[in-house]
């Protein structure tokens, strides 16, 4: 299971906390999926075929914060265990645009991570760490995350989403190991 990070409707839509969520939207839209709700969990799930190989692609319809009220229930009715999931989300100690992959680890503060550790009862979980860049200046993380990615960087921005969606890819087809001898040399 691919589970995108972001917060519910258009005020977050285009924001740096949402770029788990925009990468979850590309993949799903990129097979020619939908989203449905799921009736038992509330959240948004697509099934799509990577290397011929069946992935629910999950978001929860709740803040970030409270991921895992959603997610929780969806991985347990689909008996699948932290070990199998695979959690994209954005990550501020990451230059922005790099994506890195790993297992498990701190949640650093992420709130919609703590959330989803504490559903799925592990913190062993893969994660596609999407670079969103420290804040300038003196500026709050949390005001940070909450704004949407400048006009600008669109073009980059684009990529990120790109490449997110080719790491996760990789994950489901080659594993942790054989995923980050191709994403880390990006």
């Amino acid at each position: 299971m691919i589970v995108g990070l972001g917060n519910p409707g258009p005020a977050y839509e285009k924001t740096r906390h949402n770029i788990g969520a925009m990468v979850a939207d590309s993949l799903v839209f990129s097979y020619g999926e939908k989203y449905t709700v799921h009736r038992k969990s509330g959240a948004e799930v697509a099934t799509v075929r990577i290397g011929g190989s069946p992935v629910l692609v999950a978001k929860a319809r709740t803040y970030m914060n409270v991921t895992g009220r959603q997610i929780g229930p969806l991985a347990k009715y689909y008996g699948v265990t932290a070990d199998d999931v695979i959690v994209l989300h954005d990550e501020l100690d990451i230059d922005f645009g790099q994506v890195r992959l790993k297992r498990g680890g701190g949640e650093g503060g992420h709130n919609g991570l703590r959330s989803l550790t504490s559903a799925l009862g592990s913190r062993d979980y893969l994660r596609v760490r999407l670079g969103i860049g420290r804040p300038p200046g003196r500026q709050d993380p949390a005001d940070f995350v909450l704004r949407p990615f400048p006009s600008a960087d669109r073009a980059e921005v684009d990529l990120l989403i790109g490449n997110g969606v080719d790491a996760a890819e990789l994950l489901v087809q080659q594993g942790l190991e054989g995923a980050q001898n191709v994403v880390h040399t990006w």
